[in-house]
């Protein structure tokens, strides 16, 4: 039994992020019981240094991972491939331009693998003066391309002006809710990305579900499923993307999320 209500259209877990790193590599997870079936690694490179065995023209770490093989897994039958990025914000915005340049050789070399797009990972907020030169680099690269965007702000002003200001067109966004860092509440985060996709469409802008949430010294715990269910509640209607799966979402807790959203809505996809 379940009680779906015609008139309420569930979120769609479409997609899960991660950030590739020693102890995630090679990435494993039951995702796919959410309906997630577009799997997005944050990086390609990292310090000039491949996650991927595919030869992109870099040295490589210590674990990579291989496209195709990624490509079968039921969680990730599409990849938004992440480009070149760092794992300090300031470097990467410091370096953005040579970030394109190595995203474009990236690009170039993975053109025989059959991707859903491609997702540059220096991402943006109004603080950074200098965001010009982001719109420079993304205006480079083939599109559609995906960049992601936040603000430390709870209720940010004039966000979707300031996007405007620099976006170029063809440029898709994942919004970061903000609700992982402690920022805000997921209903301050729905209305935010409303706002966001009145001026940019609801296909453009699509929401970033923080699946972790701050505990002491700068350090974060992965989110409890009924934390992440607060949020899928206040996302009815939209595509969500979750960040990230491998770090913050083990079986347990997709099995009880999925559990939750089978009960609500019927089904997963």
């Amino acid at each position: 039994m379940h009680f779906f209500q015609a008139d309420v259209q569930p979120p769609q877990i479409e997609g899960i992020f991660w950030q590739p790193d020693l102890a995630t590599t090679p990435p494993s997870g039951n995702w796919n019981l959410l309906g997630v079936s577009t799997f997005v690694p944050q990086w390609s490179t990292v310090q000039s240094k491949a996650w991927f065995d595919h030869d992109m023209g870099f040295e490589k770490w210590d674990k990579t991972l291989n496209l195709k093989q990624l490509n079968q897994q039921p969680w990730s039958q599409q990849i938004i491939l992440g480009l070149a990025g760092e794992y300090d914000e300031k470097l990467a915005r410091s370096n953005v331009l040579q970030l394109a340049e190595n995203s474009k050789q990236i690009i170039e070399k993975t053109k025989s693998i059959p991707l859903k797009g491609y997702y540059f990972p220096v991402e943006a907020d109004p603080t950074w003066l200098g965001v010009g030169v982001l719109a420079q680099a993304l205006a480079t690269l083939p599109q559609p391309v995906w960049v992601s965007i936040y603000s430390a702000e709870q209720s940010p002003e004039h966000l979707d002006s300031w996007l405007k200001s620099w976006l170029p067109h063809n440029t898709h966004v994942f919004f970061q809710d903000g609700v992982g860092v402690g920022t805000r509440s997921p209903q301050q985060a729905k209305t935010i990305l409303e706002d966001l996709q009145k001026e940019f469409g609801k296909d453009k802008v699509v929401i970033v579900l923080e699946a972790f949430r701050p505990v002491k010294a700068g350090q974060f715990r992965s989110a409890y499923p009924w934390e992440v269910i607060e949020q899928l509640k206040a996302y009815e209607g939209q595509k969500v993307y979750i960040f990230d799966g491998p770090h913050y979402m083990n079986r347990i807790t997709v099995y009880a999320v999925a559990l939750w959203y089978k009960l609500k809505y019927g089904s997963t996809t």
